[in-house]
């Protein structure tokens, strides 16, 4: 498979235009507190270390600085968009991973991926962490906006913790999923 297939089946989905924030009764609506990060303390070093592995892969994709989230990652690891995009967790490198990010987020006009509750569970040199997670995605004033959680596993090599799986599962999606093959297109020529 091709680090790429998750974004053609995106495109290639219904591009139907979903409910926008204000459409939505009150109680469904996310959370719109405007903290960048909230972060459960860490108990111990090695949990800190966990969990900046973590919460810097959405904000160095958000500032387009894809080495540093490459960084984060081990030689091999399992990602898993099922919850978005359909099809099947892939095994990708990190490198076919950024080639993929690169090949939609740069179409946007900005991202912001927010993380809230970000925890970490320890287990000698292995990790699973997991947070709240809500992406907004703008184009000419227009938002798509995928909320969910992540859970990724750890393991400790060459003394960094690096991310050996990736699970996003959306809960709720908010506005125009068009914009993902508009973004698409946008990214080829940039």
């Amino acid at each position: 498979m091709t680090a790429l297939k998750p974004i053609r089946l995106a495109a290639g989905a219904a591009m139907a235009l979903l409910a926008t924030t204000a459409a939505l009764p009150a109680h469904a609506r996310p959370q719109t507190e405007e903290t960048a990060m909230t972060v459960t303390p860490a108990g111990d070093p090695d949990s800190a270390r966990v969990i900046s592995t973590v919460s810097s892969i959405p904000l160095a994709v958000d500032l387009a600085r894809y080495d540093l989230a490459e960084a984060s990652f081990a030689p091999s690891i399992v990602i898993d968009y099922t919850s978005l995009w359909g099809g099947e967790p892939q095994r990708m490198t990190p490198a076919e991973l950024m080639a993929a990010w690169r090949g939609l987020v740069p179409g946007f006009d900005a991202t912001r991926h927010e993380l809230k509750d970000v925890r970490a569970e320890l287990d000698g040199d292995r990790a699973t962490a997991t947070a709240f997670v809500d992406g907004r995605h703008w184009i000419d004033g227009r938002l798509w906006r995928p909320i969910g959680t992540y859970r990724w596993t750890l393991e400790r090599q060459g003394g960094a913790w690096k991310v050996t799986s990736m699970t996003f599962a959306m809960t709720q999606e908010i506005g125009d999923r068009g914009l993902i093959a508009l973004a698409t297109e946008r990214a080829k020529g940039r």
